[in-house]
């Protein structure tokens, strides 16, 4: 095919996703917009996108105004530390359900020494939530030279060791966000609450 195609830029084209899409699909854009920022150095790890002035900007330029909120919403939620679409639809999710949002990609240690970092911890309820995809643990680029029987293995000594912490753990999967009510359960289960709504 030939000719010529106007598009927008990656900002606009984050902005026009925040404004227009449901929650579960803007904070998957605004969440790789957000990485690629940091990876360019313009975002820090504890900022979201409404620090940069474009995204406001062009958040500001919408003309109707629950729009705006909808993309400030998502904006204000939007970091450079989710690493995978399925830890931003969790994010989401956590939204929807009433949670507060984790500290995303959390160091932990025990006596032993480094034990690994989680996809999402709540500290004051001293819960850890971790998003498990197929790809974990069968996509080799991910798993690396492990087999997928050693992957598992290697999570389940991982999660042991939080565990011997004395830390709640609820471990989610896209049936998980598929279906809000079951991932509820899954996080009271370990210990997190809802936040107080007025």
């Amino acid at each position: 095919m030939q000719g010529e195609f106007r598009c927008t830029g990656v900002t606009q084209t984050a902005v026009d996703v925040m404004v227009a899409s449901k929650l579960s699909q803007a904070l998957v854009v605004a969440d790789g917009l957000a990485r690629r920022l940091h990876d360019e150095g313009v975002l820090p790890d504890d900022a979201n996108l409404l620090s940069v002035a474009d995204i406001r900007h062009g958040i500001a330029a919408h003309p109707f105004e629950a729009a705006r909120r909808r993309a400030e919403h998502v904006a204000g939620l939007a970091g450079p530390l989710a690493e995978s679409a399925g830890e931003s639809y969790s994010r989401a999710a956590f939204d929807f359900l009433g949670f507060e949002q984790p500290v995303l990609q959390h160091q932990f240690r025990d006596d032993d020494g480094f034990i690994g970092r989680s996809d999402c911890w709540w500290p004051e309820h001293g819960v850890v939530g971790e998003f498990d995809g197929k790809a974990k643990y069968l996509d080799v680029d991910i798993r690396g030279d492990m087999t997928a029987e050693e992957a598992v293995y290697r999570e389940k000594l991982r999660e042991d060791r939080i565990r011997a912490l004395g830390y709640g753990f609820a471990r989610g999967s896209w049936a998980d966000v598929d279906n809000p009510d079951r991932l509820r359960r899954k996080l009271l289960a370990a210990g997190l609450r809802p936040r107080h709504r007025s």
